[in-house]
């Protein structure tokens, strides 16, 4: 009787053991499920933050912003157009030699 009384507390003491491993294993697991989506969900949160906050821009942002682009380009185009320009010879006296 002694012995079946200390078997069922040892079976007792495993069970509650492996309630207890299989609470921790769950709850490892939704901590790195947690872990692992809470930055998407984060992004996604601040994405749709900022596209509310945008706003369309009227004709007049629009064009200004089109212009300043383009004098961008022509500047950029001009410069390296220059430095091409200054290039060739220099390279036709180290080739051509």
């Amino acid at each position: 009787a002694d012995q079946a009384r200390s078997f069922l507390g040892f079976a007792q003491i495993v069970a509650q053991v492996d309630s207890l491993r299989t609470r921790i294993e769950r709850s490892a697991v939704m901590e790195f499920i947690k872990t692992a989506t809470e930055p998407v969900y984060d992004f996604s949160k601040d994405s749709a933050r900022l596209i509310k906050r945008c706003n369309k821009p009227d004709r007049r942002e629009y064009t200004k912003i089109a212009v300043r682009t383009a004098l961008g380009f022509v500047v950029m185009g001009f410069i390296g157009f220059f430095v091409k320009l200054i290039f060739i010879p220099i390279n036709n006296i180290i080739i051509g030699g």
